[in-house]
C-alpha cells in the first residue's frame, strides 16, 4: 500500500471512529458541600427540621439550557420516612444513585483503558452526563467568576451550599462494593478495594480529587456498584468533625466491546474497499 492509500485509509478510519469532544463545562463535576437549610421547604415533610442541616453532602450539578435553572441535587442525603407526624430519619434518600433514577440512564460504561490502565476497564470522561468524576468543594466554583452559568449554580437554592468546609478533612468511605470493582487514583494506585476502606480526598475549601473506577479487562459482563459516604476525619485538638453525609451509590456496567485491533482492522478494510471501488469507477 503506498502512502497516499494509507493516508486515505486512516482518514476514513477517523471518520468511522470520531474523536470525543467534551463540550460540557469543566465545572460540571461532583461537589462536596454543607446543607445550609435549617427547615425543609418542600415535599411531604415541608416545615420539619432538615435532617441534612450542616451535614456533609455529595452534590451533583445540573447545568440547564436556561442557566437561571442551574441547581444541585443532594445525592444520598439524610431524609425522613414514615408518617409525617412521627417520621424516622434514615441515612440516605430516594435520590441516592448515580446516574440518578429519574433520568432512566443506564449505568456508566467502563471502557478499555490505556497505558498504566491497559489491562483494565475504567471510567472515562465523555460527553455523557455524570462521567466527570472530579470531586471539589462548592467554593471552587468562584474560580470561574465572572461566569453567569457557574455563578447561578453557586448561588442556587438561596445560597444554601455556600457554607465553608473550614478545617474539615474530607474522606471517602467505601460502604459496600460489587466484587471486582475497585477505586484507584490517576496513577493507577488502588485506594478503595473493600467495604470499610477510607481515603482522604482533600482538606478545607480548595482541593480536587478524581477517582478512577475500574475492573479487570476480563471482568464478567454486567452491573457493578459501589456505595459511599463522605466523612470529616479531622478530630485533632478535640475538634468536633462535621456530621457525615448520607450514603450514595454509583452504578457501572461492563459491556461486550470490540477489541481496538478489530476496530482498526475494520477501518482500514473499509478504507481499502472504498478506494478499490473508486478506482473501478474511473
Amino acid at each position: 500500500m503506498n502512502s497516499a492509500n494509507l493516508g486515505l485509509s486512516l482518514a476514513i478510519l477517523g471518520a468511522i471512529i470520531p474523536l470525543q469532544v467534551n463540550a460540557r463545562p469543566d465545572y460540571e463535576h461532583y461537589y462536596v458541600g454543607i446543607d445550609g437549610r435549617e427547615v425543609l421547604t418542600f415535599g411531604t415533610y415541608a416545615g420539619l427540621n432538615n435532617p441534612n442541616y450542616y451535614r456533609l453532602t455529595f452534590l451533583s450539578p445540573h447545568i440547564e439550557e436556561d442557566p437561571t435553572s442551574n441547581h444541585f441535587h443532594g445525592i444520598g442525603t439524610y431524609s425522613y420516612m414514615g408518617d409525617v407526624t412521627a417520621p424516622t430519619i434514615i441515612p440516605t434518600n430516594t435520590n441516592n444513585r448515580i446516574p440518578e433514577y429519574f433520568t432512566g440512564l443506564s449505568p456508566i460504561a467502563l471502557v478499555p483503558g490505556s497505558g498504566i490502565f491497559a489491562d483494565r476497564l475504567i471510567t472515562q470522561r465523555t460527553e455523557a452526563e455524570y462521567t466527570n468524576f472530579t470531586i471539589r468543594p462548592v467554593s471552587t466554583l468562584l474560580e470561574y467568576a465572572p461566569n453567569l452559568s457557574s455563578d447561578l449554580l453557586y448561588n442556587s437554592s438561596d445560597s444554601a451550599w455556600q457554607g465553608t468546609l473550614g478545617e474539615a478533612a474530607i474522606a471517602l468511605e467505601l460502604v459496600s462494593v460489587t466484587p471486582g470493582l475497585k477505586v484507584a487514583d490517576e496513577t493507577g494506585i488502588d485506594l478503595l478495594t473493600e467495604a470499610g476502606d477510607t481515603y482522604l480526598i482533600g482538606q478545607g475549601d480548595d482541593f480536587s480529587f478524581t477517582p478512577i473506577f475500574y475492573t479487570d479487562k476480563s471482568a464478567s459482563i454486567g452491573q457493578y456498584s459501589a456505595e459511599f459516604r463522605l466523612l470529616d476525619v479531622n478530630n485533632t485538638n478535640n475538634r468536633l468533625p462535621l456530621p457525615p453525609s448520607g450514603t450514595f451509590i454509583i452504578d457501572f456496567q461492563v459491556q461486550s466491546v470490540p477489541e481496538p485491533s478489530i476496530l482498526l482492522g475494520f477501518g482500514l478494510l473499509s478504507g481499502l474497499t472504498l478506494l478499490s471501488q473508486k478506482r473501478r469507477g474511473h
